[in-house]
Protein backbone atom coordinates (compact mmCIF):
# COMPACT_ATOMS: atom_id res chain seq x y z
CA UNK A 1 0.00 0.00 0.00
CA UNK A 2 2.88 2.37 0.65
CA UNK A 3 5.56 3.81 -1.91
CA UNK A 4 9.49 3.52 -1.92
CA UNK A 5 12.08 5.13 -0.91
CA UNK A 6 16.07 4.50 -2.34
CA UNK A 7 19.25 5.03 -1.02
CA UNK A 8 22.11 6.33 -2.74
CA UNK A 9 23.10 3.08 -4.32
CA UNK A 10 19.62 2.30 -6.13
CA UNK A 11 18.55 0.13 -3.18
CA UNK A 12 14.61 0.29 -2.42
CA UNK A 13 12.86 -0.49 0.62
CA UNK A 14 9.39 -0.40 1.40
CA UNK A 15 6.79 -2.54 3.64
CA UNK A 16 4.00 -5.14 2.96
CA UNK A 17 1.05 -4.42 4.55
CA UNK A 18 -0.18 -8.13 4.81
CA UNK A 19 1.74 -11.19 4.96
CA UNK A 20 4.84 -12.50 6.34
CA UNK A 21 3.07 -15.18 8.43
CA UNK A 22 4.22 -18.77 6.83
CA UNK A 23 1.47 -21.01 8.30
CA UNK A 24 -1.74 -21.28 9.61
CA UNK A 25 -2.66 -19.48 12.55
CA UNK A 26 0.73 -16.35 12.43
CA UNK A 27 -0.13 -13.20 12.21
CA UNK A 28 0.71 -12.14 8.93
CA UNK A 29 1.08 -9.08 9.77
CA UNK A 30 3.05 -7.47 7.36
CA UNK A 31 6.92 -6.72 6.43
CA UNK A 32 10.01 -4.45 5.61
CA UNK A 33 11.55 -5.37 2.86
CA UNK A 34 14.71 -4.47 0.72
CA UNK A 35 15.11 -4.88 -3.56
CA UNK A 36 18.74 -4.29 -4.71
CA UNK A 37 18.94 -3.82 -8.45
CA UNK A 38 20.63 -6.03 -10.80
CA UNK A 39 24.55 -6.21 -11.71
CA UNK A 40 23.90 -6.34 -15.03
CA UNK A 41 20.99 -4.44 -17.67
CA UNK A 42 18.18 -6.50 -17.67
CA UNK A 43 18.92 -8.79 -14.76
CA UNK A 44 16.99 -9.71 -11.79
CA UNK A 45 15.95 -7.55 -8.63
CA UNK A 46 17.06 -9.08 -5.37
CA UNK A 47 14.19 -9.40 -2.71
CA UNK A 48 15.20 -9.17 0.85
CA UNK A 49 12.86 -9.50 3.79
CA UNK A 50 14.31 -6.69 6.35
CA UNK A 51 11.57 -7.60 9.08
CA UNK A 52 8.28 -9.94 9.63
CA UNK A 53 5.52 -7.98 12.19
CA UNK A 54 4.84 -10.37 14.45
CA UNK A 55 1.85 -8.47 16.21
CA UNK A 56 1.80 -7.27 19.85
CA UNK A 57 4.09 -5.14 20.70
CA UNK A 58 6.51 -5.50 17.48
CA UNK A 59 3.65 -3.82 15.31
CA UNK A 60 1.53 -5.19 12.90
CA UNK A 61 0.09 -3.53 9.34
CA UNK A 62 2.22 -1.13 7.84
CA UNK A 63 0.75 0.84 5.33
CA UNK A 64 3.06 4.07 5.30
CA UNK A 65 6.52 5.09 3.06
CA UNK A 66 9.23 4.40 4.55
CA UNK A 67 11.91 7.26 5.16
CA UNK A 68 15.73 6.96 5.15
CA UNK A 69 18.35 9.06 7.28
CA UNK A 70 21.61 9.62 5.78
CA UNK A 71 23.10 6.91 8.34
CA UNK A 72 20.90 4.37 6.32
CA UNK A 73 18.56 4.01 9.28
CA UNK A 74 14.65 3.36 8.11
CA UNK A 75 11.52 5.03 9.94
CA UNK A 76 8.13 4.01 9.43
CA UNK A 77 5.19 3.32 11.45
CA UNK A 78 2.31 0.32 11.74
CA UNK A 79 -1.25 1.13 12.23
CA UNK A 80 -2.29 -1.74 14.50
CA UNK A 81 -5.21 -4.22 14.71
CA UNK A 82 -8.58 -2.72 13.10
CA UNK A 83 -10.81 -3.53 15.85
CA UNK A 84 -8.99 -0.96 18.04
CA UNK A 85 -10.11 -2.90 21.37
CA UNK A 86 -8.06 -1.85 24.12
CA UNK A 87 -6.11 -5.35 24.14
CA UNK A 88 -5.45 -4.87 20.09
CA UNK A 89 -2.12 -2.90 19.20
CA UNK A 90 -2.73 0.33 18.48
CA UNK A 91 0.22 0.98 16.31
CA UNK A 92 4.48 1.76 16.74
CA UNK A 93 6.82 3.67 15.21
CA UNK A 94 10.31 1.64 14.51
CA UNK A 95 13.60 2.43 13.32
CA UNK A 96 15.96 -0.09 11.75
CA UNK A 97 19.52 -0.03 11.48
CA UNK A 98 21.43 -1.07 9.00
CA UNK A 99 23.69 -4.19 9.41
CA UNK A 100 27.47 -3.78 10.49
CA UNK A 101 28.36 -5.85 7.73
CA UNK A 102 26.60 -6.99 4.74
CA UNK A 103 24.56 -10.44 4.82
CA UNK A 104 23.92 -9.83 8.79
CA UNK A 105 20.38 -8.66 9.85
CA UNK A 106 18.65 -5.57 10.49
CA UNK A 107 18.40 -4.04 14.10
CA UNK A 108 14.92 -3.48 14.94
CA UNK A 109 14.40 -0.59 17.25
CA UNK A 110 10.33 0.32 18.94
CA UNK A 111 11.00 4.07 19.09
CA UNK A 112 7.21 4.78 20.20
CA UNK A 113 4.39 2.81 21.19
CA UNK A 114 1.05 3.64 20.81
CA UNK A 115 -0.54 2.57 24.23
CA UNK A 116 -3.17 -0.20 23.60
CA UNK A 117 -4.11 0.93 27.85
CA UNK A 118 -5.42 3.75 28.26
CA UNK A 119 -3.44 5.83 25.54
CA UNK A 120 -6.13 7.14 23.28
CA UNK A 121 -5.58 10.87 24.08
CA UNK A 122 -2.00 9.88 22.73
CA UNK A 123 -3.50 8.97 19.56
CA UNK A 124 -3.13 5.74 17.77
CA UNK A 125 -3.52 4.08 14.11
CA UNK A 126 -0.42 6.27 12.65
CA UNK A 127 -0.93 5.27 9.05
CA UNK A 128 1.56 7.20 7.35
CA UNK A 129 4.94 8.34 6.17
CA UNK A 130 7.39 10.35 8.81
CA UNK A 131 8.72 13.83 8.59
CA UNK A 132 11.93 14.67 9.69
CA UNK A 133 13.43 17.98 10.77
CA UNK A 134 17.39 18.88 11.15
CA UNK A 135 17.40 17.42 14.84
CA UNK A 136 16.26 13.81 13.89
CA UNK A 137 12.82 15.02 15.41
CA UNK A 138 10.09 12.87 13.51
CA UNK A 139 6.48 13.99 12.87
CA UNK A 140 3.49 12.17 12.08
CA UNK A 141 -0.26 11.86 12.44
CA UNK A 142 -2.57 9.40 14.28
CA UNK A 143 -5.59 9.08 11.96
CA UNK A 144 -7.72 8.25 15.25
CA UNK A 145 -7.40 9.13 19.19
CA UNK A 146 -7.34 12.54 20.87
CA UNK A 147 -8.30 13.77 24.29
CA UNK A 148 -11.27 16.46 22.98
CA UNK A 149 -14.79 16.40 24.66
CA UNK A 150 -17.36 16.03 21.93
CA UNK A 151 -14.96 14.84 19.27
CA UNK A 152 -12.64 11.36 20.79
CA UNK A 153 -11.38 9.85 17.84
CA UNK A 154 -10.76 12.83 15.53
CA UNK A 155 -6.99 12.30 15.18
CA UNK A 156 -3.54 14.09 16.10
CA UNK A 157 -0.66 15.30 14.80
CA UNK A 158 2.41 14.64 16.88
CA UNK A 159 6.52 14.93 17.08
CA UNK A 160 8.99 12.37 18.30
CA UNK A 161 11.95 14.41 19.99
CA UNK A 162 15.05 12.30 19.06
CA UNK A 163 17.21 11.68 22.64
CA UNK A 164 19.81 13.75 23.00
CA UNK A 165 22.37 11.13 24.88
CA UNK A 166 22.48 7.58 24.28
CA UNK A 167 20.15 5.55 26.23
CA UNK A 168 17.69 7.94 26.57
CA UNK A 169 14.28 7.70 25.19
CA UNK A 170 12.13 9.19 22.87
CA UNK A 171 9.34 11.71 23.71
CA UNK A 172 6.18 11.89 22.03
CA UNK A 173 4.59 15.88 22.18
CA UNK A 174 0.67 15.88 20.47
CA UNK A 175 1.21 19.24 18.48
CA UNK A 176 -2.30 19.42 17.92
CA UNK A 177 -5.53 17.90 18.45
CA UNK A 178 -8.26 17.77 15.50
CA UNK A 179 -11.89 19.04 16.50
CA UNK A 180 -10.49 21.81 18.31
CA UNK A 181 -12.62 24.87 16.62
CA UNK A 182 -16.03 24.71 14.72
CA UNK A 183 -15.53 23.40 11.25
CA UNK A 184 -12.10 21.81 11.91
CA UNK A 185 -10.81 18.95 10.08
CA UNK A 186 -10.82 15.52 11.03
CA UNK A 187 -9.02 12.11 10.57
CA UNK A 188 -5.79 13.63 9.60
CA UNK A 189 -4.44 12.19 6.49
CA UNK A 190 -1.32 9.98 6.66
CA UNK A 191 1.20 11.93 5.03
CA UNK A 192 2.79 15.47 6.25
CA UNK A 193 5.26 17.83 4.54
CA UNK A 194 7.65 20.22 6.99
CA UNK A 195 8.74 23.36 4.73
CA UNK A 196 10.18 25.96 6.58
CA UNK A 197 9.26 24.78 9.95
CA UNK A 198 5.65 24.97 9.12
CA UNK A 199 3.76 21.31 8.70
CA UNK A 200 1.29 21.25 5.98
CA UNK A 201 -1.26 18.45 5.61
CA UNK A 202 -4.60 17.35 4.97
CA UNK A 203 -7.55 16.27 6.75
CA UNK A 204 -9.89 13.19 5.24
CA UNK A 205 -13.19 14.64 6.76
CA UNK A 206 -13.99 17.78 8.39
CA UNK A 207 -13.96 21.38 7.45
CA UNK A 208 -17.31 23.66 6.61
CA UNK A 209 -18.56 21.40 4.16
CA UNK A 210 -17.59 18.00 6.03
CA UNK A 211 -15.38 17.04 3.03
CA UNK A 212 -11.79 17.47 4.07
CA UNK A 213 -9.34 20.32 4.88
CA UNK A 214 -6.26 21.47 3.84
CA UNK A 215 -4.12 22.86 6.83
CA UNK A 216 -1.00 24.54 8.31
CA UNK A 217 0.63 24.00 11.66
CA UNK A 218 3.06 26.90 12.62
CA UNK A 219 5.21 26.87 15.85
CA UNK A 220 4.16 29.67 18.78
CA UNK A 221 5.24 30.28 21.83
CA UNK A 222 4.89 27.04 23.67
CA UNK A 223 2.41 25.50 20.94
CA UNK A 224 1.64 25.30 17.39
CA UNK A 225 -1.16 26.98 15.98
CA UNK A 226 -3.41 25.50 13.22
CA UNK A 227 -4.97 27.50 9.90
CA UNK A 228 -6.96 25.85 7.89
CA UNK A 229 -6.19 27.22 4.13
CA UNK A 230 -8.95 25.30 1.94
CA UNK A 231 -12.19 23.40 3.40
CA UNK A 232 -13.48 21.45 0.02
CA UNK A 233 -16.63 21.99 -0.46
CA UNK A 234 -17.44 18.65 -3.10
CA UNK A 235 -17.70 20.42 -6.62
CA UNK A 236 -13.78 20.71 -6.01
CA UNK A 237 -13.28 17.04 -5.02
CA UNK A 238 -13.70 15.17 -1.68
CA UNK A 239 -11.26 13.35 0.83
CA UNK A 240 -7.95 14.83 0.15
CA UNK A 241 -6.15 11.44 1.24
CA UNK A 242 -3.07 12.01 -0.56
CA UNK A 243 -1.05 14.40 1.22
CA UNK A 244 1.06 17.45 -0.13
CA UNK A 245 4.14 18.48 -2.28
CA UNK A 246 5.00 21.80 -2.79
CA UNK A 247 7.31 23.90 -5.57
CA UNK A 248 9.69 26.09 -5.37
CA UNK A 249 6.99 28.90 -5.28
CA UNK A 250 5.10 27.60 -1.79
CA UNK A 251 2.43 26.11 -4.09
CA UNK A 252 0.87 23.15 -2.85
CA UNK A 253 -0.37 20.16 -5.17
CA UNK A 254 -2.78 17.47 -4.12
CA UNK A 255 -5.04 15.02 -4.99
CA UNK A 256 -8.71 14.36 -3.88
CA UNK A 257 -9.85 10.29 -3.86
CA UNK A 258 -13.48 11.33 -5.34
CA UNK A 259 -15.59 14.37 -6.78
CA UNK A 260 -19.74 14.66 -7.02
CA UNK A 261 -21.73 13.19 -9.69
CA UNK A 262 -19.22 10.52 -10.94
CA UNK A 263 -19.69 6.77 -10.62
CA UNK A 264 -16.79 5.87 -10.79
CA UNK A 265 -14.85 7.52 -8.05
CA UNK A 266 -13.15 10.09 -9.90
CA UNK A 267 -11.25 12.79 -8.48
CA UNK A 268 -9.29 15.72 -8.39
CA UNK A 269 -5.81 17.59 -8.76
CA UNK A 270 -5.96 20.28 -7.24
CA UNK A 271 -3.34 23.53 -6.35
CA UNK A 272 -3.18 25.75 -3.56
CA UNK A 273 -1.58 28.76 -4.02
CA UNK A 274 0.07 30.97 -0.95
CA UNK A 275 -1.74 34.42 -0.18
CA UNK A 276 -0.63 38.08 -2.08
CA UNK A 277 -0.36 39.63 0.76
CA UNK A 278 0.71 37.98 4.73
CA UNK A 279 -2.19 36.92 6.31
CA UNK A 280 -4.45 36.94 2.94
CA UNK A 281 -6.55 33.68 1.81
CA UNK A 282 -4.67 30.89 -0.07
CA UNK A 283 -6.46 30.43 -3.47
CA UNK A 284 -7.38 27.25 -4.17
CA UNK A 285 -7.66 25.80 -8.09
CA UNK A 286 -8.76 22.71 -9.04
CA UNK A 287 -6.22 21.43 -12.19
CA UNK A 288 -8.07 18.72 -13.70
CA UNK A 289 -10.94 16.69 -12.87
CA UNK A 290 -11.13 13.08 -13.38
CA UNK A 291 -13.45 11.35 -15.75
CA UNK A 292 -13.06 7.63 -15.22
CA UNK A 293 -13.48 5.05 -16.17
CA UNK A 294 -11.00 6.28 -19.49
CA UNK A 295 -8.16 8.43 -17.82
CA UNK A 296 -8.19 6.81 -14.21
CA UNK A 297 -10.33 7.27 -10.94
CA UNK A 298 -9.73 7.58 -7.20
CA UNK A 299 -6.03 8.76 -6.56
CA UNK A 300 -4.70 8.40 -4.03
CA UNK A 301 -1.45 8.91 -3.67
CA UNK A 302 0.98 12.51 -3.45
CA UNK A 303 2.03 13.78 -6.87
CA UNK A 304 5.45 13.55 -8.09
CA UNK A 305 6.73 17.14 -9.81
CA UNK A 306 9.41 17.32 -12.36
CA UNK A 307 11.93 20.00 -13.43
CA UNK A 308 9.68 21.02 -15.80
CA UNK A 309 6.96 21.49 -13.24
CA UNK A 310 4.74 18.43 -14.75
CA UNK A 311 3.04 16.67 -12.11
CA UNK A 312 3.18 12.94 -12.01
CA UNK A 313 0.70 10.34 -10.19
CA UNK A 314 -1.51 7.35 -9.99
CA UNK A 315 -4.93 6.38 -9.87
CA UNK A 316 -6.24 3.08 -7.80
CA UNK A 317 -8.60 2.56 -10.37
CA UNK A 318 -10.21 3.20 -13.83
CA UNK A 319 -8.15 2.99 -17.05
CA UNK A 320 -9.07 -0.54 -19.10
CA UNK A 321 -10.15 -4.03 -17.93
CA UNK A 322 -7.45 -5.55 -16.35
CA UNK A 323 -7.06 -9.37 -18.11
CA UNK A 324 -6.17 -10.91 -14.21
CA UNK A 325 -8.73 -8.39 -12.53
CA UNK A 326 -11.45 -8.77 -14.46
CA UNK A 327 -11.76 -4.98 -13.40
CA UNK A 328 -10.16 -1.70 -13.27
CA UNK A 329 -6.73 -1.63 -12.99
CA UNK A 330 -5.87 1.53 -12.59
CA UNK A 331 -3.66 4.15 -14.51
CA UNK A 332 -0.41 6.55 -14.10
CA UNK A 333 -0.65 10.06 -15.84
CA UNK A 334 1.09 13.43 -16.20
CA UNK A 335 -0.33 16.69 -16.36
CA UNK A 336 1.58 19.38 -17.93
CA UNK A 337 1.53 22.99 -17.05
CA UNK A 338 0.23 25.39 -19.34
CA UNK A 339 2.48 27.61 -21.66
CA UNK A 340 0.53 30.54 -20.62
CA UNK A 341 -0.69 31.54 -17.50
CA UNK A 342 -4.24 30.81 -16.48
CA UNK A 343 -4.66 28.34 -19.77
CA UNK A 344 -5.81 24.61 -18.97
CA UNK A 345 -3.11 22.16 -17.95
CA UNK A 346 -2.89 19.09 -20.30
CA UNK A 347 -3.44 15.74 -18.45
CA UNK A 348 -1.69 12.55 -20.45
CA UNK A 349 -2.11 9.01 -19.91
CA UNK A 350 1.36 7.55 -19.00
CA UNK A 351 0.03 3.89 -18.59
CA UNK A 352 -2.92 1.72 -18.14
CA UNK A 353 -1.87 -0.80 -15.83
CA UNK A 354 -3.66 -4.77 -15.96
CA UNK A 355 -3.26 -4.78 -19.58
CA UNK A 356 -0.98 -8.49 -19.81
CA UNK A 357 -1.16 -11.09 -17.05
CA UNK A 358 1.02 -10.88 -14.30
CA UNK A 359 0.98 -6.54 -14.68
CA UNK A 360 0.62 -4.52 -11.82
CA UNK A 361 -3.02 -3.40 -10.85
CA UNK A 362 -4.20 -0.80 -8.85
CA UNK A 363 -1.13 1.40 -8.12
CA UNK A 364 -1.56 2.81 -4.34
CA UNK A 365 1.66 4.30 -3.14
CA UNK A 366 3.19 7.47 -4.54
CA UNK A 367 5.93 7.71 -7.18
CA UNK A 368 9.60 8.19 -6.72
CA UNK A 369 11.49 9.32 -9.56
CA UNK A 370 15.47 7.89 -9.97
CA UNK A 371 17.82 8.51 -12.85
CA UNK A 372 15.33 9.06 -15.28
CA UNK A 373 12.74 5.73 -13.89
CA UNK A 374 9.71 6.19 -12.07
CA UNK A 375 9.71 3.70 -9.32
CA UNK A 376 5.96 2.83 -7.37
CA UNK A 377 3.98 -0.13 -6.07
CA UNK A 378 0.69 -1.89 -6.35
CA UNK A 379 -1.84 -3.60 -3.94
CA UNK A 380 -2.62 -6.25 -6.21
CA UNK A 381 -0.78 -7.81 -9.39
CA UNK A 382 1.67 -9.63 -10.14
CA UNK A 383 2.31 -13.40 -10.88
CA UNK A 384 0.92 -14.26 -7.98
CA UNK A 385 -1.59 -11.11 -7.35
CA UNK A 386 -0.40 -10.57 -4.13
CA UNK A 387 1.16 -6.96 -5.27
CA UNK A 388 4.10 -5.21 -7.41
CA UNK A 389 6.99 -3.03 -7.71
CA UNK A 390 7.20 -2.03 -11.04
CA UNK A 391 9.12 0.96 -12.59
CA UNK A 392 8.40 3.55 -15.45
CA UNK A 393 10.62 5.03 -17.91
CA UNK A 394 8.83 7.94 -20.06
Amino acid sequence: MAGLVADAAGNLYGTDSQGGGGVVGECNCGAVFELSPPAAAGGAWTRTVIHIFTGGEDGSYPVGTLILDSGGNLYGTTRGEEDHTDQASKGIVFEFSPPSTPGGAWTETIIWNFDPVGGVARGFAPWGKLEVDALGNLYGTAHLGGNLEGCPNCGLVFELVKPRAAGDSWKEKVLYEFGAVSNDGTRPAPNLLLRGGILYGTTDLGGAFGKGTVFQLTRQSGFWAETILHSFDGADGIDPHGGLIADPEGNLYGTTFVSPICSAGCGTIYELSPPEVPGGPWQEATLYKFQGPGDGSEPNAALWRDKTGSLWGTATSGGLISVDFGRYGGTMFKLNPPSTPGESWDFVTAHEFGLRTGDAVQPYGELILRDGTFYGTSILGGSLFAGTVFSYTP
